[in-house]
């Protein structure tokens, strides 16, 4: 079963994603003001790369940025690839 972890603090935030027990991957942003976040690193273990993990993590930076009204960038190349096509 997959669940998602969140962590936070100053600086920005991270959300790793779980299958049972194994860590899968993670992605993590900068705040960069009050009111916007950037991506700035995404990965998936190698074994899971491929299966849609990255964009699973991606898209639940996308819903955190919505639900408390962030603007979102990305220096990611991934992570702004999937922010343009959402």
């Amino acid at each position: 079963m997959e669940r998602f972890t969140f962590e936070e603090d100053d600086l920005g935030g991270a959300f790793y994603l779980f299958e049972d027990e194994t860590n899968i991957g993670e992605v993590t942003f900068r705040k960069r003001r009050e009111d916007a976040i950037s991506i700035n690193h995404t990965y998936v273990k190698k074994e899971f790369e491929g299966k849609g993990y990255g964009k699973k993590l991606v898209d639940k930076v996308i819903e955190y940025a919505k639900e408390n009204e962030l603007n979102l960038s990305a220096t990611c190349w991934f992570a702004d690839k999937v922010i343009q096509s959402a």
